[in-house]
């Protein structure tokens, strides 16, 4: 259905008279791949806008099926101020002369053009109507004459120019990335898909906000900021909304019992598929169900791993039996817990519920583990804490925008400087990498590792009973045996 009027649409013109667009292409850093972070007005000889007057179908803002006839007119002269989050769409002038991109529009699907795989229109109370949005007539804009570095674009067409917050941030940026690759561009998540599996469907289960087995992305990001939020309030010692205790590095070299807690709780949200409270191999069934061999339903530690418990080396049965404390194949958070609180309870020897490196070594050490391998442990732990020192410290002092020495939760989740991301990805993997000499010390794949070797199968052989050996000892420990502490942690709370 057509409706004609007189009254003109008034929208921003990127660019004035004798002047035209031009749409630059960069090399994304962090995906390595190309695409338009730039957009100027450049002065050409007999560039004209023929945007004003141009008769163009609009959208009716209550009806959007119904097309109305309409001319174009001046707003202003403006172009949205964005670098990543810059959106190029073209602009469809004529609804109903391409049915099937019509349905693209509005349907399920999109057409893919320029940068954010949509086409675009207009509605009557001159908003850009996008898929799934709709976008103010102060933030954004049309151009029709212009021209791109890249190989592949027309030059035709008018196009509509608009800024993605989300693409501006750092954090939003990389969850919609990972949330467009979880999708596969669907823009959902749902749930009970048995082509998408378990991971999907937990994904769904602790996001889902609204009980209707999707999760969109506001839904996947809010989840993601919550995990962040509690991270933060760890930090965050003295509660006065600022992890400015991370300054002084402390954070960075020593951990509370509440952190691993909350990471241990999260963890078992996630995993636990059936909702009763553990982990145990009926969470992972629909991964597991080539494993169950006697095809009863069910799948048995045994055959996971093709071997009676009892059949481990003695420190990995006892580490099983004192997890899994009633034998009955399920891991549950309380049993969980509990051997973490005992396990943190030998480690922190001076009670102030917290570990450090050097509390971890000296544990290690009262299990008669050799001192070179304690020197090994050390020159690794040493080097992670100085590279999470670096780049720590460095977010920070970009985060801190108001340079108050306080970072707030907001100021991290708007942090939106990539060029500190851009070269903490280039430092990482080479710097990140453990320290070759001693990881393999450790490992015993250095030739020249722990004692004599007539072979690199005895060597490796002779690193796994000085391992073995540790682990029985620490397990051995009185603590395994009584109640756990409820001092530290949010059993001390």
């Amino acid at each position: 259905m057509s409706l004609f009027g007189d009254d003109p649409v008034r929208v921003n013109f990127c660019c004035p008279d004798g002047e035209m667009l031009r749409l630059r292409m960069s090399k994304d850093q962090l995906l390595g791949s190309w695409s338009y972070h730039m957009a100027e007005c450049v002065r050409r000889k007999g560039a004209k806008n023929t945007l004003e007057g141009m008769e163009v179908s609009f959208l009716d803002s209550k009806n959007n099926q119904t097309e109305v006839k309409r001319k174009l007119a001046k707003l202003d002269k403006k172009m949205p101020k964005c670098g990543r989050g810059l959106q190029i769409s073209r602009l469809h002038t004529n609804l109903y002369e391409n049915a099937a991109n019509r349905f693209r529009l509005y349907g399920s699907g999109y057409v893919r053009i320029l940068t954010d795989g949509s086409t675009v229109a207009v509605d009557m109370s001159s908003k850009l109507v996008r898929p799934a949005e709709k976008v103010d007539k102060e933030d954004y804009c049309l151009a029709d004459t212009w021209e791109s570095n890249d190989s592949y674009g027309d030059d035709n067409g008018t196009l509509a120019l608009s800024c993605d917050p989300c693409l501006e941030e750092v954090l939003c940026y990389f969850v919609r990335l990972y949330f467009i690759i979880l999708t596969d561009r669907s823009r959902l998540l749902i749930g009970g898909r048995e082509r998408d599996g378990v991971f999907v469907d937990n994904i769904v289960r602790i996001g889902d906000k609204n009980g209707d087995n999707e999760v969109n992305f506001e839904e996947f990001e809010s989840k993601i900021v919550e995990y962040l939020k509690i991270a933060f309030n760890i930090l965050d010692r003295d509660n006065d909304g600022s992890i400015d205790e991370v300054l002084t590095n402390e954070a960075i070299k020593e951990y509370s019992l509440e952190f691993f807690e909350q990471i241990l709780k999260n963890a078992v949200e996630y995993f636990d598929s059936n909702g009763d409270k553990s982990i145990s191999t009926d969470d992972f069934i629909s991964v597991l169900r080539f494993n169950d061999r006697n095809e009863d339903g069910e799948v048995t530690i045994y055959e996971l791993i093709g071997t009676s418990l009892i059949n481990l080396p003695a420190p990995l049965y006892t580490a099983y039996t004192l997890l899994d404390e009633d034998q009955d194949e399920k891991l549950t958070v309380d049993e969980m817990l509990g051997f973490l609180r005992r396990t943190f309870t030998i480690i922190d020897k001076n009670g102030d519920c917290n570990i450090n490196l050097e509390e971890i070594v000296t544990a290690l050490g009262a299990s008669n583990l050799k001192e070179d391998f304690q020197l090994g442990i050390k020159l690794i732990g040493q080097q992670y804490i100085t590279l999470a020192k670096y780049f720590v410290n460095g977010f920070i002092a970009k985060a801190d925008k108001n340079k108050d020495t306080k970072v707030t939760l907001e100021e991290i989740i708007k942090f939106a400087d990539f060029s500190f991301i851009d070269r903490s990805i280039q430092i990482a993997p080479s710097m990140g990498y453990p320290n070759g000499p001693a990881f393999l010390y450790l490992t015993g794949g250095y030739e020249r590792g722990y004692g004599p070797s007539n072979s690199w199968r005895e060597q490796r052989e002779r690193i796994v009973v000085v391992w073995l050996t540790t682990l029985n000892t620490f397990l051995n420990n009185p603590v395994y045996q009584s109640t756990p502490s409820t001092q530290c942690g949010l059993a001390g709370q």
